[in-house]
């Protein structure tokens, strides 16, 4: 069966990527948001956004149901999955999720916001030495290992609980509370990782009270770093680096929102989604 190629795959379902979803369907393309159900944590969790032009004292969450529903009008496709690479290809880009499924796409929207949670010192380095962010991608590399899983997230109970039918044993390390729904033979431990131990290859993860020894380190969070999800993308002050058309360094790809810097205003999100979508629908006319 021939996979569906879509004219933007969009990865990140905050007001920027919805922005742009509508943006694009107004100009007949087919699209797809990759991201979490949860959508734009932070918007929702705000009690009142008074500075959205024509729709002062809304709630966070009143808008955002706002947003959803204008894509749900404009036949927008979702799926609720973590992206965890996107390759480049002779027609455009493949985008692998945390479920094993690859979409195909003629361009790429970036949206994913911004992280709350710091890279670990030595995690970037050991990125393909023993880090991994995917445990259905990488898992089978260490088979009959020790494993550990840092669980920002809960969503890590997942990968720990895939991995430890694979793996001699596995640590879950987790920095949230209330972590369950584990299986018996993983090794629970609520402390906060200081950092990753290795030099050529991952050998460990230091703790707050000591060094566990361990071949492989899966780290759960909200969201992958984007340089790692795509390499050679150029970074600049840890945001991604865009034009006025929010256009990146790797053609067919744009990014908008807060992940390419401040302010963090959801208008400027839904600005530069907007302006990314038009950019990209630009892009793929001028490929054919």
């Amino acid at each position: 069966m021939e996979k569906k190629t879509y004219d933007m795959v969009i990865i990140g379902a905050g007001p920027a990527g919805l922005s742009a979803a509508v943006t694009a369907r107004a100009r007949a393309k087919n699209v797809i948001i990759l991201g979490s159900q949860k959508m734009s944590i932070k918007l929702e969790k705000a009690p009142h956004v008074d500075n959205y032009l024509g729709l002062p004292g809304i709630t966070g969450k009143e808008l955002a149901e706002k947003f959803f529903e204008h894509c749900q009008r404009m036949e927008v496709e979702f799926t609720w999955e973590k992206v965890s690479n996107i390759y480049q290809v002779k027609d455009g880009f493949q985008v692998m999720t945390d479920k094993n499924n690859i979409y195909h796409g003629r361009t790429i929207l970036i949206t994913t916001g911004v992280s709350t949670t710091q890279t670990l010192p030595k995690e970037k380095e050991m990125v393909g030495k023993g880090v991994s962010y995917c445990a259905t991608c990488d898992g089978m590399f260490y088979q009959d290992k020790r494993v550990a899983v840092l669980g920002f997230t809960a969503e890590g109970e997942e990968e720990a609980n895939f991995l430890a039918d694979i793996c001699s044993h596995v640590y879950y390390i987790h920095t949230y509370r209330g972590a369950g729904n584990l299986k018996d033979n993983i090794e629970i431990i609520s402390e906060r990782p200081k950092s990753i131990v290795g030099e050529e290859k991952v050998t460990g993860v230091e703790l707050g009270t000591k060094v566990l020894e361990v071949d492989g380190v899966f780290i759960a969070r909200e969201a992958v770093p984007v340089e790692e999800l795509l390499p050679g993308l150029e970074i600049e002050d840890k945001f991604i680096k865009v034009d006025k058309e929010m256009v990146t360094n790797i053609p067919g790809v744009f990014a908008a929102g807060d992940c390419t810097g401040k302010p963090y205003q959801i208008s400027k999100s839904v600005g530069e989604g907007q302006i990314a979508a038009l950019s990209a629908a630009k892009y793929i006319e001028s490929q054919v």
